[in-house]
């Protein structure tokens, strides 16, 4: 089965970056915040990589919100298909 979702994979792309912007964070920051390094915040922001559960919690916790409402941003996101080319790298 082929678990691949170009259009999720956009969706939490796009999120995370709009995120990392409302809490006015860098990509440098909120790597230092979720333990992870700038290049995969970059990575996770263009779709080049997709975040394990635990990542998706650090980053939760790096944003300091729930990831109850980051993934309901994901979904948002995914389901009004309003994801497209925003994200993009500091």
């Amino acid at each position: 089965m082929d678990r691949q979702n170009d259009s999720l994979i956009a969706a939490f792309a796009v999120t995370l970056y709009e995120e990392r912007q409302k809490a006015g964070l860098t990509q440098e920051e909120l790597a230092e915040r979720a333990d992870v390094s700038a290049r995969f915040i970059s990575f996770l922001e263009t779709g080049r990589r997709q975040p394990s559960l635990s990542t998706l919690h650090a980053l939760s916790k790096g944003l300091r919100i729930s990831m109850q409402d980051l993934v309901a941003e994901i979904e948002r996101n995914h389901d009004t298909d309003s994801v497209g080319p925003k994200a993009a790298s500091d």
